[in-house]
């Protein structure tokens, strides 16, 4: 059963639609069923609408946990907003979330925000919380400018997600143990050059459902399956499985590894 490091609920960008559209809870997690998910990481993307509140993700969070249960692994998206609305980050006593999701491209959090940031991830270090980063090619988010906060904080297991640039994130899993990386929103046809690197037991599986339909019309249910059936033909499907597994470990409740 296959496990999804990276997806998303709530308001997003929908191809067509004048104005975000809604991703319901409800919605995501019966394209999860229908696909034969396992586990799964899930943070809101409600966090970037300035009208959205703590008490809404955590609302949506609650609801999540209600339809998956232990299945979902359910981080809080950190936006700068967020944070100053509740910089005590008091949404963690709910006890819903597993981890911090946090996007350097939204808020400049290592440029502007170090004092934050190094509260934040302080928290997490404290309270065993992981912590996703977005990466990719724009400069403030290279694999290799982040592996500056996984040096500083070595008890801190971070996803940088989306495994781009391959060959710099290849080599950030290489210097730091404590980084792992998930495959959201590759390209298909790149898939195959997953194989062409060692990725040390820590490349995850991720898809960023359902964020496919801010730029294509295209159904849900179907892109996902398209994705899972070209991800196993890699061959990689087993080791993304256990590397999920010991990314949340952690965290002390996979069902996948006996824990109802």
């Amino acid at each position: 059963m296959i496990c999804d490091a990276h997806i998303h609920i709530g308001y997003y960008p929908r191809k067509g639609y004048g104005r975000p559209f809604y991703y319901s809870p409800r919605r995501i997690a019966g394209i999860l069923d229908r696909c034969g998910v396992g586990e799964f990481i899930v943070s809101s993307t409600c966090a970037q609408m300035e009208e959205i509140g703590i008490a809404d993700v955590v609302r949506e969070a609650r609801e999540m946990k209600r339809l998956a249960g232990n299945r979902a692994h359910v981080f809080f998206w950190l936006s700068g907003h967020l944070y100053d609305e509740d910089s005590a980050m008091k949404w963690i006593e709910t006890g819903l979330f597993d981890g911090i999701k946090l996007h350097e491209g939204e808020t400049a959090w290592m440029k502007y925000r170090k004092k934050a940031l190094r509260k934040i991830l302080s928290v997490s270090s404290e309270r065993n919380l992981l912590v996703m980063f977005h990466a990719g090619e724009d400069a403030d988010c290279r694999p290799s400018k982040l592996a500056k906060v996984a040096r500083e904080f070595p008890n801190v297991r971070f996803n940088f997600a989306h495994c781009r640039p391959m060959d710099e994130m290849a080599k950030v899993i290489v210097d730091c143990p404590n980084v792992w990386t998930d495959t959201a929103y590759i390209a298909i046809d790149e898939f195959p050059k997953l194989r062409d690197y060692d990725w040390h037991g820590r490349l995850m599986f991720g898809t960023d459902l359902p964020v496919w339909q801010a730029n294509e019309r295209v159904g849900l249910t179907k892109r996902y399956r398209e994705y899972v059936r070209a991800f196993r033909e890699t061959g990689l499907e087993a080791a993304a499985s256990a590397a999920f597994r010991n990314f949340v470990a952690s965290r002390g409740h996979s069902p996948l590894m006996g824990r109802a």
